[in-house]
């Protein structure tokens, strides 16, 4: 009939197919269908017809929203924009049937994480830090020529500073005298090592001894550094090697004493006596001392000796030099003190020399040269024998206003515990250190067992050692100034020695027993295990 419909699909849904089927004929499109059709799809999802008029209103929806999302979009590739906007590549199935196949074995399990329990209970290797003892680097310049240059560069480092001082002052004058200032400044750096300066005062030739220690303290550590340069051009650094140690420590002591000859040599002439054999033999001492701090260190053998060394002595040492460096601490506090209650003075005393601001500045620069000789006489005096100080509060220098003059007053005796707290003090980090806890090469914490009488060995140790590096001070900051003549300025060296040693001593028990009882009430209170593993640390 005219008015009846023909059988079969409307043509929307045969436009609406076509490209579909255009699509499986296709390889692309098979090959689409086929990985589609998974194993491990969903049944429903492959076995069911496709409804026309619900492909209809899909490509319907397709026309309207465009060609981006026609195609359904079954790995979800669609959710992130960079792979959504990628260019697509046709895959030719003929090029991947011809590449070759590799079986895959599925019995194999997959390799997985391990758990933090099976972490901590794995064994652990304990790796040597740095290499193997005798083991060395490649090698860059020569011995002689590389404790040359790094002795050399450290001497210019100290020397030029002095310089420009020296002639920044002397221009303020008037012309600067070259050669008089240069005298001046190896005159300044000898004095620095302690080598004897003969000048002449008031008609009559004086002997300068005391040595200002900053100045000490600064060429020492420039010549740590040679040291430790020097053994990196050996190619020892962290070999432990004890024997490229001493070559390294005797080759900078060598070169130094051969600076400090020719210093002396330049230096002695009209109004400056100095005699060379005495500054080489100063400078060959100190070299000796500052290289061999920085060799051992450098090249490792200083931990080599370390781990080789008891506990009791090693702890020893350590707190020993911890106290020494806290007594000197307070002895320089005492110093600022003193100098401070004594202001007015200090004022008048600096305003008593006439040579205007910038001479002003260079006698306060002096003061703060010579400050830890000052540092020194201060502890010596909180720790008992005092110092001998003849007539320098007579020189007018803005920090002899300070100087006692006698015992001290009232409540003023309390700053002579100050040294015997600094022992209690070094102590008492001793037993902190070591009763730290610790990990385990199983990854386990543990709380080390106290041992109170090894502790109480280290603290008699690190009075010893302290009595020894304080008794070195001593002797380092004493002196014969012109102005007093051949008495030796400065505190009594085995009367320091003695006392350093019995104050700390006493303080370092004093602080293990402290230890000992806050140890005990805390293992009271804690209920916690000595042994944590490490996911309990975590939690």
């Amino acid at each position: 009939m005219p008015g009846a419909r023909a059988s079969g699909p409307d043509p929307s849904e045969r436009d609406a197919a076509a490209p579909e089927r255009a699509r499986r004929d296709t390889p692309g499109g098979a090959a689409e269908t086929d990985t589609d059709a998974s194993p491990d799809a969903d049944a429903t999802e492959t076995d069911a017809p496709r409804d026309p008029v619900a492909s209809a209103a899909d490509a319907g929806a397709d026309r309207t929203t465009g060609s981006a999302d026609a195609a359904p979009d079954p790995a979800g590739f669609s959710d992130d924009p960079a792979l959504a906007t990628r260019d697509t590549v046709k895959i030719d199935l003929a090029h991947l049937a011809a590449r070759e196949t590799v079986k895959i074995d599925v019995s194999r399990p997959v390799p997985r994480e391990p758990l933090d329990d099976e972490i901590a209970t794995m064994e652990t290797v304990l790796l040597p830090r740095g290499r193997p003892a005798g083991t060395l680097r490649r090698r860059g310049a020569p011995l002689p020529v590389a404790a040359l240059v790094n002795t050399g560069w450290a001497t210019l480092l100290v020397l030029g500073p002095l310089m420009l001082l020296t002639v920044a002052a002397r221009a303020a004058e008037g012309a600067v005298d070259w050669g008089l200032s240069l005298r001046l400044v190896l005159a300044a750096w000898l004095l620095g090592h302690g080598v004897p300066i003969t000048v002449p005062v008031n008609g009559q030739l004086g002997t300068m001894e005391l040595a200002p220690l900053a100045l000490t303290a600064f060429a020492l550590w420039r010549v740590n550094r040679a040291g430790v340069h020097t053994t990196r051009a050996m190619g020892a650094q962290g070999s432990g090697s004890i024997r490229h140690a001493v070559l390294g420590t005797l080759a900078v002591a060598a070169v130094y004493g051969c600076f400090g000859v020719l210093a002396a040599a330049l230096t002695d002439g009209p109004g400056l006596f100095v005699t060379p054999w005495r500054a080489g033999l100063h400078f060959v001492v100190l070299g000796a001392v500052g290289g061999a701090a920085g060799v051992l260190r450098s090249g490792g053998v200083l931990r080599r000796l370390a781990r080789r060394t008891p506990v009791l002595l090693r702890d020893g040492v350590r707190a020993g030099v911890v106290a020494a460096l806290l007594v000197l601490a307070v002895g320089a506090g005492a110093v600022g003190l003193a100098v401070a209650m004594n202001g007015t003075q200090a004022t008048h005393d600096l305003a008593g020399f006439s040579t205007g601001v910038l001479g002003q500045a260079g006698l306060t620069l002096l003061s703060l040269v010579y400050g830890p000789n000052f540092a020194v006489w201060a502890a010596s005096y909180l720790l008992g024998p005092g110092f001998a100080a003849g007539t320098l509060p007579l020189t007018h220098l803005p920090v002899f206003a300070g100087v006692p003059t006698g015992p001290l007053q009232g409540l003023g005796w309390l700053l002579t515990v100050l040294p015997l707290l600094g022992g209690v003090a070094a102590a008492v980090l001793m037993a902190r250190r070591r009763l730290r806890p610790r990990r385990s090469r199983l990854g386990d914490v543990l709380t080390p067992q106290p041992r109170w009488l090894r502790l109480c060995g280290s603290a008699l140790t690190a009075g010893v050692v302290a009595g020894l590096l304080l008794a070195a001070a001593a002797y380092a900051s004493g002196g014969v100034l012109p102005v007093t003549g051949p008495v030796r300025t400065g505190p009594v060296v085995w009367q320091v020695a003695a006392m350093a040693a019995l104050v700390v001593a006493l303080g370092g028990l004093l602080g293990i027993a402290g230890s000992w009882a806050v140890h005990g009430v805390r293992k009271e209170t804690d209920g916690r295990p000595a042994v944590r593993t490490a996911r309990q640390l975590v939690q």
